[in-house]
Formats: C-alpha cells, structure tokens, sequence
C-alpha cells in the first residue's frame, strides 16, 4: 500500500511538471514566432506594397535556406552522436565531423547576415536610418540581457 502511494505522488508531481511545461512552450499567449518578428520589422518600418512583396520573398528563401542548413547540422550531429556509443573512436573522424558541423553554422551566420543586408537594401534612406536602430538594439542584448558596466582592468 505504502508503495502505491509513492507512485500516486510521483504522477501527481509528473502530470503538473507536464502541464507546465505544455503552458511554457506551446500555449504561452505572449510568444513571438519568427514569423511575428520577421512581421514586426516590416511593421516598424512602414515598408509599400511593392517592400511588402519583396520582403515577403526575402523571408521565404531564408527560411527555406535556413532549414536545409539546420537539417545538414542535424544529420552531422546524429552522425557525431552516434560515435558515442563506437567501441572505437577514430579522433580524425570525429574532428572532421566537428568541423564540418562548424562549417554549417557559418554557412548559418552567413546566411543571417546576407538576409539582414537585403532587408536593408529593400528600405529606402528614412527606413535605412531606423533599420539600423532597430539592428543596434537587438544585438544589445544578443540573448545575454542588457549590457553591464565593465570593470576596468
């Protein structure tokens, strides 16, 4: 009996940890997809139809780029991964899969850049002007949260 009590406990405790976790990362009303924050950026800047249009085009090809290179990661990653488990590890093998996953982030990096510098391209000189502020204080907190003074050395 003392057992079927720890058990009962224990899926209580699971079955609120899943309902929190099922709120957290699907159904939280205030979570941007990049869809949103792609519309956010064409929003601010007040781009025309004919913008509107291209930019549209522009983020379809990214995001398709963008996927193939993170289905390239993955399947290196899968493959690394698997090395785990080998009874034997050839090191040259596995920095070459390393490197080569470095190589798709790059190609990642890259593909980020050029998409900005067309959305840049596509603004005219007003949009420009706030195109580059907007760039400045994403890149603030760069997913690490606001600035923090430096301490001299």
């Amino acid at each position: 009996m003392k057992k079927n009590n720890t058990l009962y406990l224990l899926l209580i405790v699971l079955i609120m940890m899943n309902g929190f976790f099922l709120f957290n990362y699907i159904g939280r009303p205030d979570h941007k997809s990049p869809k949103e924050s792609s519309d956010f950026i064409a929003k601010e800047l007040g781009f025309n139809d004919n913008q509107l249009q291209q930019f549209k085009a522009l983020e379809t090809t990214h995001h398709h780029n963008m996927r193939d290179i993170g289905d390239d990661v993955k399947s290196v990653k899968n493959e690394l991964f698997k090395k785990i488990t080998a009874t034997s590890i050839n090191q040259s093998t596995i920095d070459s899969l390393i490197t080569v996953i470095s190589e798709k982030e790059q190609l990642k990096e890259k593909e980020l850049f050029s998409r900005l510098r067309r959305m840049y391209e596509l603004c005219n000189e007003q949009q420009k002007e706030e195109f580059s502020a907007i760039i400045k204080n994403a890149r603030k907190f760069d997913n690490r949260g606001p600035e923090m003074p430096r301490k001299p050395e």
